[in-house]
């Protein structure tokens, strides 16, 4: 067996025509070394075709292999191939006694290429072989290149809907709700993330290196947008500033949970930018379940709390709220599904992780089930929240309902007025209980009074049935 002397390098390798405006081949360039005291074999081929070489094992065709029938004369020296199949390989044997030695394999399908190389004949002296990778696209190994175009969009997207609420804040700037408040610091700090993203990989792809103080960067903007987006998913499904206009000593527990979770999440970034999913090891479950257990208490509390939102609203029967609270749950079970899904694909990934055709297979996919995915899911669960606050807080709606022969005479009032005349967006009754809350915490502002005044002032004239 040749097994204990073999030495083999892959890597994953796109033809340039599958790279948007590339005009420069893929090549793999290997270097023969000087200070190697013999021949060397080598062989360059696509991942599918490593059947179609070697023989029982043995793969340099020596006086006992062509002996054995194994190889023809004219492979002595070089790696057994069989002739009578079209495939991918190619073979070069570098000789001990020449200089400067090297040859180029020209990429010509995508695809996992590998790199082997044997002493010829057969020993154990020590050889130096290297490899060049060169993908038409730069400097990034082609199992992070998808990254690059995809933070890219990302970043351009993020701008978009950021210039978009820009413009619509600036048009109902006497109408924004604390909330929105919220909402433009997230936008504006997600863009600024994603081009942070966009800039390290850039950046690697363009000298071949990982920047430090980038990954550094990287590493806690992404933590720090993941926190902020569950943060801002979970107070949105207390009904904060839309259906009560404070949390309480509840919101000092959300801060709390979102510290924790920006914590395990700067571990979690950097682990995914620094972990190499070819050599992965157990290890690398200390650096994801941390952050799983934050994010789970971050998804059962947020399902709770939009359950009691939900629950309030009915049997306020603010009904137009509760439509919209309702599309907002539908969409936090389909991400608390499709976070299970990944999760279930992830551990068999791993399980498997230890055949031989598992990266060969799936390397093009691989980013996304570590990185891209994640991003995905939270796009959509704090767009939805965002977009369904900007909804409530513009709804040209008017209208008054009883909560029923239980509750008595008081109604619920919702109005949009203009912003010009300096009133508040809605109106929200029966608000008796969260006004005393916040005169007694000192919490209520300028325009939580004009609200709750405006709506003693609409309950009196219902009353006495005044103009």
């Amino acid at each position: 067996s040749n097994d204990a002397l073999y030495r083999q390098r892959c890597s994953g390798m796109y033809y340039k025509n599958d790279i948007p405006g590339s005009g420069s081949d893929s090549i793999i360039t290997v270097k023969y070394d000087q200070s190697s005291k013999t021949n060397v074999a080598a062989i360059v081929y696509d991942w599918p075709d490593n059947d179609k070489f070697g023989h029982s094992k043995v793969y340099i065709c020596d006086q006992n292999a062509i002996a054995a029938k194994y190889c023809p004369q004219s492979q002595l020296g070089g790696f057994i191939v069989n002739t009578n199949q079209t495939s991918s390989i190619v073979t070069y044997t570098f000789n001990a006694t020449k200089n400067g030695q090297s040859f180029t394999y020209t990429i010509n399908r995508t695809g996992y290429y590998c790199v082997a190389a044997l002493p010829s004949p057969i020993s154990d002296m020590k050889f130096l072989v290297t490899v060049d990778w060169k993908n038409p696209y730069g400097e990034l190994p082609a199992m992070d290149y998808p990254k690059l175009p995809f933070y890219g969009v990302l970043t351009l997207v993020y701008l978009l809907i950021g210039i978009i609420w820009t413009v619509l804040s600036i048009i109902h700037r006497h109408d924004l709700l604390p909330l929105q408040h919220y909402l433009s610091g997230v936008i504006l700090f997600i863009i600024v993330e994603m081009a942070f993203n966009w800039g390290y990989w850039f950046n690697y792809n363009m000298y071949g290196d990982s920047s430090t103080f980038l990954l550094c960067l990287v590493a806690v903007f992404n933590a720090g947008r993941n926190s902020i987006s569950f943060f801002m998913l979970l107070i949105v499904c207390m009904g904060y500033g839309v259906v009560k206009p404070s949390l309480g000593s509840t919101m000092i527990k959300c801060r709390i949970l979102t510290l924790a979770h920006f914590v395990f999440g700067v571990i979690y970034a950097a682990g995914t930018l620094l972990i190499d999913p070819e050599t992965a090891s157990p290890l690398v479950f200390l650096v994801i379940f941390p952050l799983a257990l934050t994010m789970t208490t971050f998804y059962v509390w947020t399902l709770q709390s939009i359950t009691n939102t939900l629950q309030t609203l009915e049997i306020r029967r603010q009904t137009v709220k509760s439509l919209m609270y309702k599309r907002l749950y539908r969409l936090l079970v389909f991400s608390v599904t499709v976070l299970a899904i990944f999760f279930v694909i992830n551990m068999f990934n791993y399980v498997h992780r230890e055949n031989a055709d598992w990266i060969p297979n799936n390397w093009q996919k691989t980013w996304f089930l570590l990185d891209g995915w994640l991003n995905e899911l939270m796009q959509d669960d704090i767009f939805d929240a965002e977009r369904n606050s900007s909804r409530l807080s513009e709804s040209p709606v008017y209208e008054q309902e009883k909560y029923g022969s239980s509750g008595g005479d008081r109604g619920e009032t919702e109005r949009l007025h203009d912003g010009d005349d300096g009133s508040v967006v809605f109106d929200i009754g029966d608000e008796n209980d969260e006004k005393s809350t916040l005169r007694e915490s000192g919490e209520i502002s300028n325009a939580s009074r004009e609200m709750f005044n405006e709506d003693e002032t609409s309950n009196y004239q219902d009353a006495t049935g005044t103009d």
